[in-house]
This record gives structure tokens, sequence and C-alpha cells, in this order.
């Protein structure tokens, strides 16, 4: 059994001897109004003192990375050695910083015509979980944490004021290529008492993914999802549109969750899976909360989800 997380995790961790072995964390932030999603990732590796990641906006006015608002996650980046987590600064100027342990956090960006300038504050403690054997990161460590987003960003020349809650995670362990099935990392915030997280993936039915990890937050009290499923009730263009989520927790309380996207990034950060990472208005019990449902997919399986053209347009 890991040891509990605490203080001493804000560092990045020594690796172990997988070669596939990395670190990496994300933030997500959103300005709903805008049906505008974005998100702060990046990851490092020890061994070699090499990173990667950047950050990203997205508005249905351009799903694809080459024609959203702003895209700057990097494969690689110059060296930088050894980085002390609590504070450091990428090559391509993602600034991140520890404020309080496990509690608070600020991020900055300035390049390409983007300035970032971000806090972070956790509703809860972080809620760590487990990869099953058909994960591409089992052995991994990894958490999911709830909180708020507060701050502004300035893109072509616009300044948004950010106000949003928002979800972060950490992983460090092997990181493998390739996604051995689809599955999918669902949230949704409506206030510190009430709140979700569900982690996915496909089951032997055709379009029916099962819960296999998650959390639910309702009136304040926490539980542990255990079972459920996640079904797309329609797709455009092979993203999602609407989503149903029916999950259970290991207090007996039910969840219904229905979700309308407002915008679908095509994804292809991580080899062999595309993922489609959207904004998602959600609707569960009475109330209404912001989140995402990133679904993603092997490479192998992506084809599948786009209308074949006509016989007409072959030749």
């Amino acid at each position: 059994m890991s040891r509990p997380l605490d203080a001493s995790d804000e560092a990045f961790h020594p690796a172990g001897d997988d070669p596939c072995w990395n670190e990496s964390a994300w933030f997500g932030f959103s300005v709903p109004e805008r049906r505008m999603n974005g998100f702060v990732y990046f990851f490092h590796d020890v061994r070699t003192g090499v990173s990667g990641g950047g950050p990203a906006v997205w508005d249905p006015s351009g799903e694809e990375t080459y024609t959203c608002r702003f895209y700057d996650w990097r494969w690689l980046q110059p060296p930088t050695g050894r980085l002390d987590f609590g504070d450091f600064t990428l090559p391509n100027s993602l600034r991140h910083e520890v404020v309080e342990p496990l509690r608070r956090y600020r991020l900055s960006y300035a390049e390409l015509g983007l300035e970032l300038d971000l806090e972070w504050t956790a509703l809860m403690a972080p809620h760590e979980i487990r990869y099953g054997n058909l994960s591409t990161m089992t052995g991994a460590r990894h958490f999911d944490q709830p909180g708020r987003m507060t701050g502004s960003l300035l893109l072509d020349g616009e300044r948004l004021e950010v106000d949003c809650y928002s979800l972060r995670d950490r992983t460090w362990g092997p990181h493998r290529p390739g996604a051995s099935r689809s599955g999918d990392y669902l949230w949704a915030i409506a206030s510190p008492e009430d709140h979700w997280h569900a982690i996915t993936i496909a089951s032997d039915e055709p379009g029916v993914d099962t819960v296999m990890n998650g959390y639910l937050v309702r009136d304040g009290e926490l539980g542990e999802l255990v079972r459920g499923q996640r079904r797309v009730l329609e797709r455009r263009a092979g993203a999602p549109v609407r989503v149903l989520l029916e999950a259970e927790d290991d207090r007996g309380r039910h969840l219904r969750a229905h979700g309308d996207v407002r915008t679908a990034l095509r994804w292809f950060g991580w080899p062999g899976r595309l993922a489609f990472w959207t904004l998602t208005d959600w609707r569960w019990d009475d109330h209404q909360g912001w989140g995402e449902d990133q679904e993603f997919f092997p490479r192998e399986q992506a084809r599948s989800l786009m209308e074949p053209p006509a016989a007409s347009d072959l030749g």
C-alpha cells in the first residue's frame, strides 16, 4: 500500500526503473460564457532534464490544434536540468509555483500572443486512484483534485477574466504510448458541496463505457464511485454532443448526469491516442455545473468515428 499523499509530494519524484517513467501535471480552466476551454499541462523527466507541455485555449471557432484559439503544447523543449517543482519556469515561459502545498498554485505564461496569470485553490484534498491492468499508466500514482481557478488571460489583444471551477491532476510513474481501450475522464462542479469525477473504460457492449474510478460529493459528503456506465447519446463529426453518466457510490447514492458539449478539441497530445477534449454543461440532481468530458480512443478506432465519404466523392 502506498503512503498517503503529503507535502513531500510537492517535488519531482525520483524515477523508477521503467524506461517510460515520467511525471505530469494538468490544470483546467474555462470561460463558460464564451464557450471557451483551456488547459495548462506539463511533464518532466527527472533523468534527462527534458520537459514538455504548455497551454492551449479553444472554442467553437476552431477545434483542431491548428485552428484553435491558442496552442503551445510542445513535445520537446530544451533541457532544463534539475527543476524545483515548487517554482520553475519552462523554456516556453510556462511558470508553475506552489503557494500552499496541495492547496494553492500560481500559473503564468507569456509567449506567442497569449498571456496567462492564474491562481488555483483547492476545494478538497486530492483524490487518489489506482490504475488497472488495462491502463497505459499501470504502476503510476495519480490523483485528481477539484478547485477554483481565478485570474486573467490576454489573447489576441483581448483580456478575459477567469473565474471558474477547475480540476487538476498529477501523475508520476510509467507513461506508456498508445491506449489499449477507449475510455473517458469526466467531471463537473456545481459548488464546493456538490461535484463529481469519473474515469471510465470501454466495455464489451458497444457504446457503453464502465465506471472504474471516481467520487461523488453530494451535500458536502464524499463517496467513492463503485459502479456505473457512461453513454454518448449524440455525436457530430465524431465528437460527443450529448453524454449520459449513471453511477453509484459506496454510500448507495445514485448519480445521473446529463452533459451537453459546448466545444470539443481534437487532441493528439499523447502518441497513438485521439482525445475529444470538451467543455461540457452538466446537469444532475437539481444542479448545473461546468466541467469536461475527455473522451479518448486508440488510433485504430479514430477513423471509425468519422462519417465515411459518399461514394460519389471517391471518384
